[in-house]
């Protein structure tokens, strides 16, 4: 059993959550709410700003492509949102084609994540969407906290994401069980010095005093390189993990109640 625990750093997907929610919950809602969400903000502060980020972004990659010799550059064009003599269908149907094809490409660009974001801030508030965890999540949380172990959250997922499926959870709110949260913009997960900068922004002893969950077995090997502790998530529905022998070198667990019979959490 590893030294005694006092930290305890979750993933999200295929860890507390199952993998099925993202996709399956999550970015159909973007999709099938992505029109009226533009027509009924139209005008708005925040959608303006959601626009103009994603513009920005159209054209640093319009600027990347051209270094490339031969490149063919795909990304729909998004209109300039300040161009007054814009047409203003025109406008929205760029957005849409663009935001479309990020989410086809599963890329995880800032601004498509803050359009994101703002869409499923009102999909919770109203109630159309629920965040889900596993069922013994909630009672691993409350555990922890009777131990004083501290609990964060690092996913790929923004930190506004994060926060608001733990905040609306089908186990009501699991916010106040949760000290922190951290996403990308601290690192990518599958570099050692990402959790470096994580051990290094807790401040709060060792390495061997920590402990990381996770799916994804290059998250894992990462966090292991950076002295933590490491237990995969085993769950029904992940992809399963093609290199048998490294994942033979990792403790692995299908729930959380397992967790306290391989760890010892003592703060």
């Amino acid at each position: 059993m590893a030294s005694n625990i006092h930290t305890v750093i979750l993933d999200i997907e295929g860890t507390t959550t199952p993998i099925s929610f993202v996709h399956d919950v999550l970015f159909p809602y973007i999709r099938d709410n992505l029109v009226r969400h533009i027509e009924q903000k139209w005008g708005s502060e925040e959608l303006k700003q959601d626009i103009k980020e994603l513009y920005k972004l159209y054209l640093e990659d319009k600027k990347a492509s051209e270094i490339v010799v031969n490149n063919q550059f795909n990304t729909p064009e998004i209109l300039n949102p300040d161009d007054e003599s814009t047409d203003k269908e025109k406008l929205i149907e760029s957005v849409i084609r663009n935001v479309i094809y990020q989410m086809d490409n599963d890329r995880k660009s800032t601004p498509l994540k803050q359009l994101q974001g703002h869409m499923w801030l009102e999909g919770y508030e109203k109630e159309l969407v629920k965040g889900v965890v596993f069922p013994e999540v909630p009672k691993a949380f409350e555990n922890w906290k009777l131990n004083h172990i501290d609990v964060y959250i690092y996913s790929s997922g923004s930190i506004a994401a994060q926060k608001l499926l733990f905040n609306y959870s089908n186990y009501g709110s699991l916010l106040p069980y949760i000290k922190g949260h951290f996403d990308t913009t601290i690192g990518g997960k599958l570099h050692s010095s990402s959790y470096e900068k994580i051990l290094s922004t807790i401040n709060n002893g060792s390495p061997n005093n920590y402990l990381f969950v996770t799916d994804s077995i290059l998250e894992a090997k990462a966090a292991r390189e950076a002295g933590l502790n490491v237990c995969l998530s085993i769950r029904d529905g992940n992809p399963p993990i093609v290199d048998r022998q490294l994942l033979s070198t990792f403790d692995q667990v299908s729930s959380f109640d397992q967790l306290f019979n391989k760890f010892n959490f003592k703060n």
